[in-house]
Parts: structure tokens; sequence; C-alpha cells
């Protein structure tokens, strides 16, 4: 059997205020009283902190089986006291814990003051409280209440008959904040006030406010001012534009938290407060919130350069922006639907700054039957339009042949050009004979700017294939960097009718006048003959007897028939000529005669 353990007994702490006027007697005895050992660790004096609420180690004591007695000094201030004695038992790790020993002393006074409001004054929180002080108050503690619990000083008012206090440290501007005060009618002997208890804790009221992106409008939303005395019975949003006057927006019940202001100035500094009024109509004022009120900057009127049509079905569109605007807007150009009435978005938008040039090309359209008007509008980053071009309209060329027998001139007609800025100069007419859209055209007349029509004589160009392509260039005035800007018409393409003289009679007798048919060698009777296709020719001629039968045939103008057959000549009489040639658009024309053939035989 193992030795018994010793006797032990719990420590047991009595208090009793001392002799001398602010002083705690304390009087304990040992655990090991009953042994008469002294087998512990020190005896360890604690006080309860009422601020922090942990034990603060106050003194020490030898290990005593008589126990101890210790006499603290906390100060003549009203608070409760609260102590206990701790020892490390024999053993080195268990710790003997006495009870828990409390003692108010002092004198206390007063009621415990109530905050009314807490303003916000130039980004700092002004609180204000109600006290009826009494002979003994001295003053009063102000704390900032924490979000873990309890409060750090933030002011002392040594005044008891000063009921409010601006709070330097302070942050409402950026954030909420709560406060609670307490009044004091004692001071420790190091000078520190010594309060009685803190009231509640109230709270600023904190707003919010923010733009609703691309609108003249705020939202505003606050936190209330909880714990204000008297609850609050409404709310009063206020704003001020360039530090003026404040203007109210609304009174609302103290139930609602959130406002939109419409209206507000795109161009002043803004800034928002909201009015608590409570049930005992004070007025707490909340954060000031400067609302910058951004919207994107209109550019200058674009500028459509040219409106010029590419091909039958597209049309180009170069458009110069503002060179001063620093903000990116999206260039939208726009085509005109005469049968709605309405302008048509083309897609996509294109973003632009800085004088940076836009182009787009429209497609599937009908160049040569119609004439398209167009402009460009220009949308900021909130979808707003803010700036448009000018109208300009593609040229519609015509062209007609002359219709008098022996006239090769060719009428021009188009719709005029409108869309230039610096006027326009004049139009070119170009003229290219061939239809292939690769090849380029020629430059062939100017014609002044109220022109609307030119005639192009075409006879000179009788050995030419015959086929006559035209467009319309207007061009700009210069700028005053001589620049100067263009924009085509579509084509248009005249085909002549080829001229290809047969007779209808062929002497082929030798006297060397009309021996061959239809012309002699080298000497072919055509004109505006069109070119040959590759390897095929541009020029086909059969000659037959009346009941069918072929008796000659060739695919060269310079391969005329000498009227025989086989090397002899044929019997006079009627024949039937079948001719067929290529005109320049590459289309076949024919001919038919009857050819009287008188060779003598």
């Amino acid at each position: 059997m193992s030795d018994p353990s010793p006797f032990l007994c719990s420590i047991h702490v009595s208090i009793e205020e001392g002799a001398t006027p602010g002083t705690v007697d304390l009087e304990w005895n040992s655990p090991y009283a009953i042994t008469g050992d002294a087998a512990g660790g020190d005896f360890q004096i604690e006080r309860l902190s009422e601020l922090t609420q942990s034990w603060e180690l106050v003194a020490t004591q030898p290990d005593s089986p008589l126990g101890g007695s210790y006499t603290d000094n906390p100060g003549p201030c009203a608070q409760v006291h609260i102590y206990r004695v701790r020892q490390m038992a024999s053993n080195g790790q268990d710790m003997h814990e006495s009870n828990r020993a409390d003692l108010v002393i002092g004198v206390a006074g007063g009621d415990t003051p109530e905050i009314s409001h807490v303003d916000v004054n130039n980004g700092v929180a002004h609180v204000f409280w109600d006290f009826e002080p009494e002979p003994e108050t001295l003053g009063y503690i102000v704390y900032k209440c924490l979000d873990t619990g309890g409060g750090a000083i933030v002011a002392d008012v040594g005044d008891p008959n000063t009921f409010e206090a601006i709070i330097p440290t302070s942050n409402a501007n950026a954030e909420p904040e709560s406060y609670q005060v307490a009044a004091y009618d004692c001071v420790d002997d190091d000078g520190t006030p010594n309060p009685a208890g803190a009231g509640d804790c109230v709270r600023t009221v904190f707003l919010t406010a923010t733009q609703i992106p691309c609108t003249d409008r705020a939202q505003l939303a606050w936190l209330p001012p909880v714990g204000m005395a008297g609850g609050v019975a409404e709310y009063i949003p206020q704003y001020r534009e360039n530090g003026g006057a404040w203007t109210s927006l609304d009174t609302i019940a103290g139930s609602f938290l959130s406002l939109v202001h419409e209206g507000a100035s795109l161009t002043a500094l803004v800034e928002y407060r909201v009015l608590a009024r409570g049930g005992n109509m004070q007025l707490a004022a909340s954060n000031l919130v400067e609302v910058p009120f951004e919207y994107p900057n209109a550019p200058e009127n674009p500028t459509l350069q040219r409106v010029s049509v590419l091909d039958r079905s597209r049309v180009e569109l170069v458009l110069s922006t503002d060179p001063l605007a620093q903000e990116v807007s999206l260039y939208e150009f726009q085509r005109w639907e005469e049968l709605d009435s309405s302008w048509i978005p083309l897609v996509p938008r294109y973003p632009a700054n800085l004088g940076f040039p836009v182009s787009h090309v429209d497609v599937d359209r009908n160049t040569d039957e119609f004439a398209y008007r167009y402009r460009a509008v220009a949308y900021n980053g909130c979808e707003a339009s803010v700036a448009q071009s000018q109208e300009s309209s593609t040229m519609l060329l015509r062209a007609f042949r002359s219709t008098t027998p022996g006239s090769y001139e060719n009428s021009l007609i188009w719709t005029p050009y409108d869309g230039f800025t610096n006027g326009l100069d004049r139009y070119e007419i170009i003229r290219k004979q061939s239809n292939e859209e690769g090849i380029l055209g020629v430059a062939l007349a100017d014609v002044p700017s109220i022109s609307e029509s030119y005639e192009d004589n075409v006879e000179d160009e009788f050995d030419s294939p015959g086929i006559f392509c035209y467009q319309i260039l207007a061009l700009e005035v210069p700028d005053s960097n001589e620049v100067m800007q263009g924009a085509a018409s579509n084509w248009v393409c005249l085909t002549e009718e080829p001229v290809v003289w047969i007779p209808s009679a062929f002497t082929p007798n030798g006297d060397e006048l009309n021996d061959w048919f239809p012309w002699a060698p080298g000497a072919a009777n055509v004109g505006f003959l069109g070119d040959r296709q590759e390897e095929s020719p541009n020029f086909r001629m059969t000659i037959s007897t009346r009941w069918g039968t072929k008796i000659f045939e060739t695919t060269s103008i310079e391969e005329p028939w000498d009227g025989r057959v086989s090397g002899r000549l044929v019997q006079n009489g009627i024949y039937v000529v079948q001719a067929e040639y290529l005109d320049g658009s590459g289309a076949w024309r024919n001919q038919l005669v009857y050819l009287t053939v008188m060779s003598g035989q």
C-alpha cells in the first residue's frame, strides 16, 4: 500500500476596506494549513481589470502554512474590486486557486450618460450626450466602441457641464463609428480619471453614394444610427454642388435606408449627406460623400471623307475622326433605307480616338441600279449618340449609245456628289476599253463641278473592240495641305454595234475589181470588232448553195473567198452567206446575206 496523500484544503480569501481610505485588506489561508507544511510556490495576489476583464498580478508573497495577508491600494475611486489568490501545488504542475472576493469602495455619483446622437462634421465624429451631473461629477470619458468588445478612450472632457466632444482621431468619413460615454467623479493617485460604467454605444449615420453608370443619377444608401436616443423619426438626404448651400432631396420615414437622386449635374462637384432626425428632434449628420459624375466627352463631328463605289456590289466608306479626342468612341456607319424611311446601322462599330481614321465596306449592294446614302454616328462608352457626320451619297452613272445611224456618240449622265466638306472641285471622266474589273481606266476629260453629263464621240476608235466603260470620279477642293479626296461612281459599259460590211454581189472574173468576197486580203471592211477569246475566233463566215451545201468556210477576216471551190469558179447564181462576229462585250452578232455571184461561168 502506498503512502496516503497529504490533507489539503482550499484557499479562501476574505476582503474588507482598509483603515486607510482607498485601500483594501486581503487575508487567506494556506492549502497546507492542516499538515503545517510549506510545500507550495509563492502566493500570487491578482486583481480583475474592469477595463480589460483580465486578471492582473498585484503582488507575490512567500509560501507559508499560516497563509498570508496583503493590503492593496487600488485608489479612492468608486469601483468594484475583485481579487483572487493562486499558488503552484507541490507537484509543480497543478495550481491552487482561491475564491473570487469582491468589494465595492468609494462613492459613485450620477446616472450613466446617454448619447443623444453622433454627428459627423468635417470628417470626424462629434458626440453629444445628455446627463444630470452630481456635485461630485468631475467630467466624462468618451470611448470608441470596438468590434471585439469593450472600448478605447478617445476623449477626456474635464468640464462636467460640457455635453459634447469632437473626436480628432475619428475616421467617420470613411467608416461607421460607435461611441459611448461614462462620467467620473474620482481621479486615481496617478491622475487618471476613474469613470463609472459607460452607457450604450451609439453609431454614426454612414452614407455611401455612387453614380449609376452613364446617367445623371446617384444611388444613396446608408447605415442607421443604431442607439440614437428616441430612435430615428425621419431621414433628410441632401446634396450640394461646388461647395454651395445644401439642398434637401426629400424627407423620408426612418424605416427607409436608400434613395436615388435624379438630375445631378454632370459638370459640378456634387456632395451628399443624410440628416437623421431623432425622436427627440435632434439631428445627426452623416459623413460627406463626393460623387464624381463621369460621362464620356463627345468628340467633334466626324467627316465622311468619301463614299465611293468599289464594284457592282460594294461601297467603300472612309471617315475621319476628331484628332483631339482622348476618349475612345464607337463609330457606326448607317445607310438610309428609302422604303422604311429610316437609317439602317451597319455592323460592326469601330473604336477610334486621336483622329484615327475609320473605314467600312458595305456589301451586297446593287450599285449599277441605285445610289446609296450614308452617314456615320459616334457613340460614347455609355452607348449614347454624341456626334454625327454629314450625309453623303454614291454617284449613280448612266450611259446611252446614240440611236442615230452613223453617229458614234456615247452620252453619260450621273447623280451629283454632295459629300465633300471642302466642296466639289470637278469631275473627272474615266474610260477604259475593257469590261474586266482588274483593268484600270484612264482620264478622258475634266468637267466642271456643276456638270452632270458628258458626250463621248468614239468615231476615232473605229478599230477598237468597240466596248467603252466609263466611271465618274468626283474630286474635292484641296485642303490647306493640298490633300484631295476622290469618290468614284459605278462603272457603266457600252458596246458599239460591230460594223461588218458584207456586199450582196460578187464578180470573181479576174478584172481585179470585186474579185474577193467580202473584201480583198488585208482590206477587211470592219469596225468595233471584238477581240479573239483565247483560242476562239472573233469571226466566222460560211457560204452555202441555196440547197444548203457548204462551199466555203473561214474563221478569219484575213481569209476572204476567191469564188472558187476546189480551184474552179462557182457557177453564177444565188448563194447564202452566214457571217458571225464578236462585239466588244464578247457577244456573237450575225448577218445573213443572199449573195449574187457573177463569175462569168
